[in-house]
């Protein structure tokens, strides 16, 4: 009986978790071994607060027993909570030092090129084969924060909905559109029939970013951190950063954000949203919430 009532306590989230063998727990390290595709594991408020205001569906928020504020808080908002003991909670968590939050949901629905938001004067960043989860999250961080409108991914590069992807992102992925395409040609041809010029980043030999043409709808492609790039971006504008020193090349998440916002679309994107486009908050506040 005392069994049955301590499942019953965990089970409407006032009694805390204290078993690793729980479904919610066993679910949790799943979905960050990358077993469960269609769902993500957001960790830390930050994250679950952009979950919240994004494109995520949020099933249920584990919350460390220590933290019945902020348990009561999410609860107020609508979302079923679960108290989990705080030790246990660390362990199962992805992070050195755990939050004391995560939440299981389901991954955001990803667009066809026709749903992506294509403004006469669209940027769009096309990458091709980022493999590392979280150079990707930087990458979605940059585009968001130059005004791009959103995301085409093609194979070999990283799952965008998995924990390193999505912190590393800041909430980018969850906000932004991200569409998916099945080869480089598919994709090339895809924006080319929707109004899209072609543009790619380039170590050497291309157009500096200040003297390109940027007007318009433009799609911003970006190869693999090796180098590698499809065969199609031989034939696209070639973009090239110009570098003093001896220095042969850039970080591609440098290279990339240098690139986006020479595309120049940030100061447009913040004052049609009403905001300041000079980026009171663009530096992460070293007292954020993760």
């Amino acid at each position: 009986m005392g069994q049955r009532r301590e499942a019953s306590s965990q089970d409407d989230g006032r009694g805390p978790i204290r078993s690793a063998a729980h479904p919610l727990l066993k679910r949790m390290g799943a979905i960050l071994a990358g077993k469960e595709r269609q769902a993500c594991v957001l960790e830390g408020d930050r994250l679950v607060d952009d979950a919240r205001a994004g494109r995520a569906t949020i099933e249920v928020v584990l919350v460390a027993a220590d933290r019945e504020s902020r348990a009561l808080e999410l609860e107020r908002g609508g979302l079923r909570v679960v108290r989990v003991d705080p030790e246990l909670l660390a362990r199962k968590s992805a992070l050195r030092s755990s939050p004391g939050i995560a939440a299981l949901a389901a991954a955001p629905r990803t667009a066809g090129l026709d749903e992506l938001a294509l403004a006469p004067d669209a940027l769009l960043l096309v990458i091709a084969g980022v493999s590392d989860p979280g150079n990707l999250g930087a990458l979605a961080r940059s585009a968001e924060a130059a005004g791009a409108r959103g995301l085409v991914l093609l194979p070999g590069t990283a799952h965008p909905f998995g924990d390193k992807a999505l912190r590393g992102s800041m909430g980018s992925l969850l906000r932004m559109p991200v569409a998916f395409c099945g080869s480089a040609a598919e994709a090339a041809a895809g924006l080319a029939q929707r109004g899209f010029r072609l543009a790619a980043a380039a170590t050497r030999g291309g157009v500096s970013p200040a003297r390109a043409n940027w007007s318009g709808r433009v799609a911003l492609w970006i190869g693999s951190e090796t180098g590698l790039e499809p065969r199609e971006m031989e034939r696209f504008e070639r973009l090239t950063i110009p570098m003093a020193g001896a220095v042969e090349s850039l970080n591609i998440t440098v290279a990339a954000a240098l690139l986006l916002f020479a595309a120049g679309r940030a100061g447009s994107i913040a004052e049609t949203a009403g905001g300041d486009p000079r980026a009171e908050g663009a530096v992460r506040n070293p007292r954020e919430r993760p």
